[in-house]
This record gives structure tokens, C-alpha cells and sequence, in this order.
């Protein structure tokens, strides 16, 4: 019974690592403690029926581990009209504006407060490299508000006042709140853990009872 004991006792940590390798992990954020962010302040994604006029915002971001697009989270606001936008995950274009898209989040209703948005792609995003999250308005009249970070965080950014029609900024003020989290691409050592952890459980599924000496098979 022992040499089992010893075996299924491995499986249990093989199988734990098995589902941490798939855990979300947080490559930026910039919110504060408890999510806070600043609620006074946000930059305006407004239709061309809006005062303002047309204007999207997009904020960069670079990741420092490798993985698979999991869930991206802001903080929004509705001001008036539709309250609806369209978010898109694009590549720097090598000039420092949004470029190819690798997702596109439809007709999204702005909270007022904490959005957040689940991959359905889930595209591969790259360490070190430099991706963008876009906020446009999704009908003439919708006007909504993305609030900006509170930690000081300032990395530059880019609006547009016609669709796709990017301007990059950089310095202050403050970039606009959000987080993104991935679920990280396995290194090859981790791979064959993960491959041994997917073997031990189904060996512990599937293996025959033991029979107690003395008792009916």
C-alpha cells in the first residue's frame, strides 16, 4: 500500500502544479490598492453627435511575461447617449500608434465603474513587447469616459478624432486606468510536468482498487 500512497501523493502535487501553469497572471496594471483609481478625472471617447466632437483613446502597454490574452479590466464611466463602445487589443504599428488588430470587443456597455472584458480569442501576447488597449464610441451619440489611474502612472497615449486615425502622445497627464492578466506560455521544463501531472491523474482515475488481503474480491 505504501509504493501506491507514495504514488498517488505525487500525482496530487503533479496535478496541483498542472492547474497553477493555467492561472491567470497579471503582466500590467495600474490601478491602486483595492482598485482605486482616479474617479474625478477621465478622458472622453465621445461620438461625432457629441459635444466634443469624435474622439477615441488608446493606452499602451508592455508585457513582461509571454502568455495568452485572459481578461482586460478599466474603469468607465457613461456620460450620455448609447453608452456603448467597442474596445480593441491592437499592435504598435513600429510608429507608436495602435496598428493590426488582434481583438475586437463589440458594442460593450460602459460601467460606471469596473469593466471587464474576457477574451474569447485569447491572441498570444509577447514579453516585451508593445500592445494597446482602444476605446472607441460605438454609435454617434455615445459619450463615455475612461478614468485615469491614480498612481502617477503617465506612459504617453493616443487619441483619435476619426475612426482608426491614431495621434500618440507621451508624457502626463495620466494614462487611463486598466489591468491585463494572461495565462502565461509554459517553458518546456514546465510542459513535461504538466504532460507527467495529466498522466497521474489519469492513472489516478482510472487504476483498479486495491484488494485488502483476507476481504472478497
Amino acid at each position: 500500500m505504501k509504493p501506491i500512497r507514495l504514488a498517488a501523493g505525487t500525482c496530487m502535487v503533479l496535478a496541483s502544479m498542472v492547474v497553477s501553469i493555467h492561472a491567470q497572471v497579471v503582466v500590467f496594471d495600474s490601478f491602486g490598492p483595492g482598485n482605486t483609481y482616479n474617479s474625478g478625472i477621465d478622458w472622453a471617447v465621445g461620438g461625432a453627435a457629441t459635444s466634443g466632437g469624435y474622439r477615441g483613446q488608446a493606452e499602451v502597454f508592455i508585457p513582461g511575461i509571454s502568455g495568452y490574452l485572459s481578461t482586460i479590466q478599466l474603469a468607465t464611466i457613461r456620460l450620455s447617449g448609447s453608452g456603448f463602445s467597442n474596445f480593441f487589443i491592437a499592435q504598435d504599428d513600429g510608429s507608436g500608434i495602435p496598428g493590426v488588430i488582434l481583438e475586437t470587443y463589440s458594442s460593450v456597455l460602459n460601467a460606471n465603474g469596473l469593466l471587464t472584458l474576457n477574451s474569447a480569442a485569447q491572441p498570444l501576447l509577447q514579453a516585451g513587447t508593445k500592445y494597446w488597449l482602444c476605446d472607441e464610441p460605438t454609435a454617434s451619440n455615445s459619450f463615455n469616459g475612461w478614468y485615469q489611474n491614480n498612481q502617477g502612472y503617465a506612459s504617453g497615449f493616443a487619441f483619435e478624432r476619426s475612426q482608426w486615425g491614431w495621434s500618440s502622445v507621451t508624457g502626463p497627464p495620466n494614462s487611463g486606468v486598466f489591468r491585463v492578466s494572461v495565462i502565461p506560455v509554459p517553458e518546456p521544463s514546465i510542459t513535461g510536468l504538466a504532460a507527467l501531472g495529466a498522466g497521474c491523474i489519469l492513472f489516478l482515475r482510472f487504476r483498479k482498487p486495491a484488494v485488502m488481503e483476507g476481504s472478497p474480491e
